[in-house]
C-alpha cells in the first residue's frame, strides 16, 4: 500500500459520518475484553471463532444478544453485560482519544497479547467516527526522544466500510492471529502494524451447504500490505490469510498463511503471484531459480480447546507454522503450545496460562535447524518489519516458557503478572539483536479512572540476556501508560 494513498484515504475518513450502528472490532491490545470473550466461549455462549484479532463485533454480537434471553449464572450475566456496555461505548458516533506513556527503557521487546509496540516515551492523539456503513480513525503518535519528522507515525489509523457481510479496511492496524497468549509464531503485534488493504467477514455465519454446515461458524480475514523501503528488497509486499471454523462450542480450528512477495527488483506480475499461491516457489523445482523465485511463505494450522468446569474454564491450544514446503504441505515447523483456564470467585476472574514457544526450524524433531526460521535468501531482511519480527517476539532460533496470571476485577481493573524463561539465539548467527539465557518478569496494574485508564508496572530482564539497546547489565524498568477517551 503506497504510503501517500494510505495517508490520503485515512485523512478522507474524517469527513465521513452517519447514524451510529457498530464499531468494527475489538482491538488486539484489549486484554480485559479477550478475557471476557474467552470465558463466554468456554461456557458455550459465544459460538463464533475468537482466535483472530481484531475480533469483529459483528461476529460475537448475535451470541451476546441471544445470551440475554437465556438463564445465566451471575458471572455469565455480568460478563455479557460488560461486553455489551463496551460495544455501546465503542459505537459512539465520534470519539477522541489521548494517550501517553514513559518507561526507563524499552519494555516491549518480549511482549505478548495486549502489550503495545510503542516507544519507551510516546504521546498520541486520535479522532474516530462510527457510521451506518463507514468507520474510521486517524491516530497520530510521536516518539518523544526522537527527531520530529522521523518518528511521527500514523499507526492505528484506518478507514473501514461494510459491504453486505464483508468489511473492507485500509490502514495500519495491529493483528494477532492464533490462540497464544504470549506468542503467535506467524502474526502478532510485536512489530509495528504494516499499512495494508484487508477484508474480513463481519458475521461468522455457518455454511448453508449441507456438506459444509458441520464446520459451524467460520471466519475469514485476508490482507495485502507493503513493507518499508529501507530493507534488502525495498517495498516488498506482505500477504496474509486466515480461515477459522468452530465445529463445536469447545473446539476451534484455524489455518493461516502469510507471504513476502515482489518488491523492487523482484518479479511481481500475475504469473509470479500464481506461482506463489500454488506453492511453486522452491528453487530447483519446475524451473524456479533465485532470479524468479516468487516469495517467502509461512503457513500452518492451530487448534483451541476450551470447556466449562465448576470453577470456571479449562483449555489447551497449539499453533504449528511451517517455515518451508514439502509435498505441497508446510514443513520445518516452529510452534506455540499451552494450557490455559480461568478461576471465577466472588465476581473476580483469575485467568492463567502456561505456554511454550520454539522458533527453531524443525522444532518438533530431535535435530532443530538454526539460522533458518524467519530468514530467506532473497528477502534478506527476514520476516520482519522495521527491525522487529512479524511473528513471535523472541524472533528466530529461540525458546520461551511463560507462566501468566491476570486478575480481572468487577470494575474491569486488571492485575497482571508474567514470568518467562528464555533461551535466545544460542549460536549468535542471526541478526535479531537477541542473545543469552535467563528470566524476564513483569507485574502491572491497570485502573479504570473516569473516562480513561492508567497502567503502572515493573519489568525485570536477567543480566545474562542481551538485547540491542538495553545494555549488558540487565534491566529494571518502571513504566506508566495512560489513555483518556471522550
Amino acid at each position: 500500500m503506497p504510503s501517500k494513498l494510505f495517508r490520503a484515504l485515512t485523512l478522507a475518513s474524517i469527513g465521513l459520518a452517519g447514524p451510529s450502528l457498530a464499531a468494527p472490532w475489538i482491538k488486539p491490545d484489549d486484554l480485559s475484553a479477550r478475557l471476557q470473550v474467552e470465558y463466554l466461549a468456554s461456557q458455550g455462549l459465544i459460538r463464533s471463532p475468537i482466535t483472530q484479532w481484531p475480533l469483529m463485533w459483528g461476529s460475537i454480537l448475535p451470541d451476546l444478544r441471544l445470551a440475554q434471553n437465556r438463564k445465566l449464572s451471575p458471572q455469565q450475566q455480568r460478563t455479557v453485560d460488560s461486553l455489551l456496555a463496551q460495544f455501546e461505548q465503542d459505537s459512539a458516533p465520534t470519539q477522541v482519544t489521548l494517550s501517553a506513556g514513559t518507561a526507563d527503557q524499552e519494555v516491549t521487546a518480549f511482549g505478548g497479547f495486549g502489550d503495545s509496540n510503542n516507544a519507551p516515551q510516546f504521546a498520541s492523539v486520535s479522532a474516530g467516527f462510527v457510521g451506518r456503513r463507514w468507520a474510521g480513525e486517524l491516530q497520530v503518535s510521536y516518539d518523544v526522544p526522537d527527531y520530529t519528522w522521523e518518528h511521527r507515525k500514523l499507526d492505528g489509523s484506518y478507514l473501514a466500510g461494510a459491504f453486505g457481510n464483508w468489511g473492507l479496511t485500509i490502514g495500519a492496524i495491529d493483528r494477532w492471529w492464533g490462540p497464544g497468549w504470549q506468542s503467535s509464531p506467524i502474526l502478532s503485534n510485536n512489530a509495528r502494524p504494516v499499512p495494508a488493504l484487508s477484508i474480513a467477514r463481519n458475521k461468522a455465519l455457518p455454511f448453508e451447504n449441507f456438506f459444509l454446515s458441520w464446520l459451524g461458524p467460520w471466519q475469514l480475514q485476508a490482507f495485502i500490505g507493503e513493507l518499508e523501503s529501507n530493507r534488502a528488497v525495498p517495498n516488498a509486499k506482505l500477504l496474509g490469510m486466515r480461515f477459522s471454523v468452530k465445529p463445536a462450542y469447545w473446539l476451534e480450528l484455524g489455518a493461516t498463511r502469510t507471504a513476502q512477495w515482489g518488491g523492487d527488483g523482484r518479479p511481481q506480475d500475475f504469473s509470479s503471484f500464481a506461482d506463489l499461491v500454488v506453492g511453486k516457489d522452491n528453487r530447483g523445482d519446475s524451473g524456479i531459480t533465485l532470479e524468479n523465485e516468487p516469495g517467502n511463505q509461512l503457513a500452518g494450522l492451530d487448534f483451541k480447546i476450551s470447556v466449562a468446569v465448576p470453577w470456571g474454564s479449562q483449555g489447551a491450544y497449539g499453533q504449528f507454522i511451517g517455515q518451508d514446503e514439502s509435498g505441497y504441505a508446510p514443513s520445518r515447523y516452529i510452534y506455540t503450545a499451552g494450557l490455559d483456564g480461568s478461576i471465577v470467585a466472588r465476581q473476580h476472574t483469575l485467568q492463567w496460562f502456561f505456554e511454550r514457544s520454539d522458533t527453531r526450524a524443525s522444532a518438533l524433531s530431535n535435530n532443530p535447524r538454526l539460522n533458518y526460521s524467519y530468514e530467506h535468501a532473497v528477502y534478506e531482511s527476514g520476516y520482519r518489519y522495521k527491525g522487529r519480527t512479524i511473528g513471535a517476539s523472541i524472533d528466530s532460533d529461540s525458546t520461551i516458557n511463560t507462566l501468566g496470571l491476570t486478575l480481572l476485577l468487577p470494575n474491569r481493573d486488571l492485575a497482571k503478572m508474567t514470568l518467562s524463561n528464555l533461551t535466545l539465539n544460542p549460536d549468535g548467527g542471526k541478526r535479531t539483536g537477541f542473545r543469552g539465557e535467563g528470566a524476564v518478569a513483569e507485574v502491572s496494574y491497570t485502573a479504570n479512572v473516569l473516562n480513561g485508564q492508567i497502567e503502572v508496572g515493573y519489568r525485570y530482564v536477567d543480566d545474562d540476556i542481551r538485547v540491542a539497546g538495553l545494555g549488558n547489565d540487565g534491566v529494571n524498568t518502571l513504566f506508566i501508560e495512560t489513555v483518556w477517551r471522550w
